[in-house]
């Protein structure tokens, strides 16, 4: 062989090495929260969904709580079961399935709705109450599971924002990984709080590191875009850190922006007093803008899906005006020019 020749295959060999290394080129997940309909579609919901260049969608069947004198998760996965068609077992397989012909792909992210309270407060005064919230737990997750296998969903939640479960219970947290995935083949994340993910010691058992993105950035009515790169930055910077610990790419499970004055800041308080808020739809076109270009950058970044869209937001009960939704709003334009970039 030819000196010349030896050489190249030496660089050609070299190459192939730091590929490998580099892995294969990340895809960044541009997802919508989708919110389940109350019936079923009137028309194809995708076509608005992939006119925004999002390539995954979440679908999020909600049970509830009631926590206290009743440990239990309540969701019947009988079909006729009354509740919103697409948080039916039915209405969730349809949407899979024309998500899918719609050649999207999905997370399913079942969801526990606490009344009035936030979920990452629940809390029991003793052992037998918590195991008996577990025990109902696991009969609401493990269902999805399989459902998600039978499906070819590609990305399974197996909870969200279930602070002191979580922190004080681990173990249930680590036997329910063990138990999914004796019945899912696919990639499994947590979705943590933006301030609970840090206390999470259960990464390494999942593929992704998934954290609802609600940081706050910026208390000013309308913060600039260049106003929100330096909070970003910081952010950011933390997070990379937390990636390389644990060896997992971070997925922002939620993120999104009430469209109100202020909606870079507290989104928790913004919610108490949405009423009271004046409507901004530049301080949430920005704060959504900020966080794709900010983000989109990093490599330990794995994209994530924006709260929320509604299928058909003419049929949905209440105002859209100040919603996280960007339906119809300047944010909707900017999170069709990012994706279309990422």
């Amino acid at each position: 062989m030819k000196l010349s020749l030896k050489i190249i295959l030496v660089f050609f060999l070299f190459g192939v090495v730091i590929n490998a290394q580099s892995g294969i080129p990340r895809h960044i997940i541009k997802g919508l929260s989708f919110v389940a309909s109350p019936r079923p579609f009137e028309s194809d919901p995708f076509v608005d969904v992939k006119k925004v260049n999002s390539d995954w969608i979440a679908v999020i069947p909600y049970s509830f709580t009631r926590g206290g004198s009743d440990p239990k998760v309540h969701y019947n996965h009988d079909e006729n079961d009354k509740k919103w068609w697409g948080e039916s077992r039915k209405g969730i397989e349809e949407t899979i399935v024309q998500a899918q012909a719609n050649h999207l792909k999905i997370m399913l992210k079942p969801q526990v709705w606490y009344g009035r309270d936030w979920i990452g407060n629940l809390q029991f005064d003793n052992k037998k109450d918590w195991e008996s919230w577990e025990s109902s737990y696991e009969d609401y997750i493990l269902p999805f599971a399989e459902l998600a296998e039978s499906s070819c969903v590609e990305i399974l939640c197996i909870g969200t924002e279930i602070k002191q479960s979580v922190s004080q219970r681990p173990q249930f947290w680590e036997r329910l990984i063990q138990k999914v995935r004796a019945r899912y083949s696919g990639m499994i994340t947590y979705a943590a709080n933006w301030d609970e993910y840090k206390h999470i010691n259960f990464w390494n058992k999942l593929d992704y590191i998934g954290i609802d993105a609600y940081f706050p950035l910026s208390e000013k009515t309308t913060p600039e875009l260049a106003e929100l790169m330096n909070p970003w930055d910081e952010v950011l910077n933390t997070l990379e850190k937390f990636s390389r610990k644990y060896n997992r790419k971070i997925l922002f499970t939620e993120y999104g922006y009430l469209s109100v004055d202020g909606s870079a800041g507290k989104t928790w308080e913004l919610e108490a007093n949405l009423n009271k808020l004046n409507y901004n739809q530049e301080a949430q076109a920005n704060s959504i803008q900020a966080l794709l270009e900010c983000c989109c950058k990093k490599d330990f970044w794995s994209g994530g899906f924006l709260w929320k869209w509604y299928p058909e937001p003419h049929n949905m009960r209440h105002d859209l005006q100040k919603d996280h939704s960007p339906q119809g709003k300047l944010a909707e334009e900017v999170l069709r020019k990012c994706y279309s970039k990422m």
